[in-house]
């Protein structure tokens, strides 16, 4: 499940990704949230933060959905900061931006503050990794 987090403001999204995403998590929250978010603002910055139980997708249409997002908007990102990622979403992520232009950092499980920190320093541009 995916739960917008109270720290989203302006081009900030922060998301809590929990359990198993379902192909409803994608079009009831994130998929509207990111809609509302691309009508005012050219890039965003992203923020998503893994519980300890997040076991991935509930089907293969929930993982493309998860695509999906970077192909419709390549160039719509400036940060993705990953925070508690498993090791594999981590490497599913740095393919993932051989498609999408912006920067890509994971931190720790314990990190959250550090990645807040990140996503909002406008002053950090390098690519992303």
């Amino acid at each position: 499940m995916f739960e917008i987090l109270p720290l989203s403001t302006g081009a900030l999204l922060a998301v809590r990704a929990s359990g198993k995403i379902s192909v409803e998590d994608y079009e009831k929250t994130l998929f509207p949230k990111l809609d509302e978010l691309f009508a005012t603002h050219e890039k965003l910055n992203i923020l998503i933060q893994f519980d300890e139980n997040f076991a991935g997708w509930s089907s293969p249409q929930a993982a493309i959905d998860d695509a999906k997002i970077g192909f419709e908007h390549p160039n719509g990102f400036d940060k993705i900061a990953l925070v508690g990622a498993p090791q594999w979403f981590e490497w599913g992520m740095k393919l993932y931006s051989l498609f999408v232009s912006g920067q890509l950092r994971s931190f720790p499980a314990g990190g959250r503050e550090d990645a807040i920190n990140w996503v909002q320093d406008t002053s950090s541009k390098e690519p992303l990794s």
